[in-house]
């Protein structure tokens, strides 16, 4: 499973010399020029294109999107459509329409697929896949919020029996806590999180400490522990910092593509 490590723009820098080929792009700082230059101006393997919607009280429009994806030089770049964060049915109905005006089975242009977020519990996300399944080009994914309302998504992956004869790209949104990638493996082809970079901001040292988690009904569970993905300034520009950021993203992408390696 893929590692996508968020790192604020200050950390671009680390992005680079990790090597990551594998990235998630938050749509809301394309109109930052550091952001939106940096991620055209590299050649990537795999990009997921978020719409916002987690962290803004409105989406950015999907038409937006696609005409950012198509400066993204990349083998593949996913799309994550127009979604309702509380109604799974919701968002299938928003898919099939975006596809269908489309004639689309979910390739939506060159190496550009459509990326529909399963919403949030197991009977409403069958529901919600079920009205989708046929668009065989479609990715899926499945958010934090289920994590955090108790359920293992490795075992939504398989309820829903994701991934399917399709070869369809599955992507878990969000990562809060290291183990949950045991359940993940073999289910999902990535996930996204900014734990590298806020570790490294928090003094966290996450091949000790395993049991920092953002767990649900905590203090800090949403996105109060993320660092603002703008910041460029002393903090992000302390060799410490660029040096655990590093670390970290070089242990998560070890951890992610085999956590048996791990423990005992």
């Amino acid at each position: 499973m893929k590692y996508m490590p968020i790192v604020p723009i200050g950390l671009f820098d680390v992005l680079d010399q990790s090597g990551v080929k594998d990235v998630f792009m938050l749509a809301q700082y394309w109109k930052n020029s550091a952001y939106r230059e940096f991620y055209t101006s590299r050649e990537w393997d795999t990009v997921i294109l978020d719409n916002a919607l987690y962290e803004e009280n409105e989406p950015v429009p999907f038409e937006d999107m696609l005409n950012m994806a198509n400066q993204i030089t990349a083998k593949q770049v996913f799309v994550v459509g127009p979604e309702c964060l509380e109604d799974g049915i919701q968002t299938g109905r928003m898919t099939r329409e975006i596809l269908d005006s489309m004639g689309s089975q979910g390739e939506i242009g060159p190496h550009i697929n459509l990326m529909c977020i399963l919403h949030e519990k197991p009977n409403e996300m069958l529901e919600q896949l079920r009205m989708v399944r046929s668009y065989t080009d479609l990715a899926f994914g499945i958010s934090i919020f289920s994590y955090r309302l108790g359920y293992n998504r490795g075992d939504l992956a398989k309820f829903l029996k994701l991934p399917d004869q399709s070869g369809r790209y599955i992507h878990a949104f969000g990562w809060d806590n290291l183990l949950e990638v045991y359940g993940m493996d073999g289910n999902f082809q990535s996930t996204d999180s900014s734990m590298a970079a806020t570790a490294a901001l928090k003094n966290i040292n996450l091949q000790v400490d395993w049991q920092k988690s953002r767990l649900p009904g905590k203090e800090g569970v949403s996105k109060s522990t993320r660092f603002e993905t703008t910041t460029d300034n002393e903090i992000t520009a302390d060799p410490y910092i660029k040096k655990e950021t590093l670390r970290n993203i070089q242990f998560l992408r070890t951890f992610c593509d085999n956590p048996y390696k791990w423990g005992r």
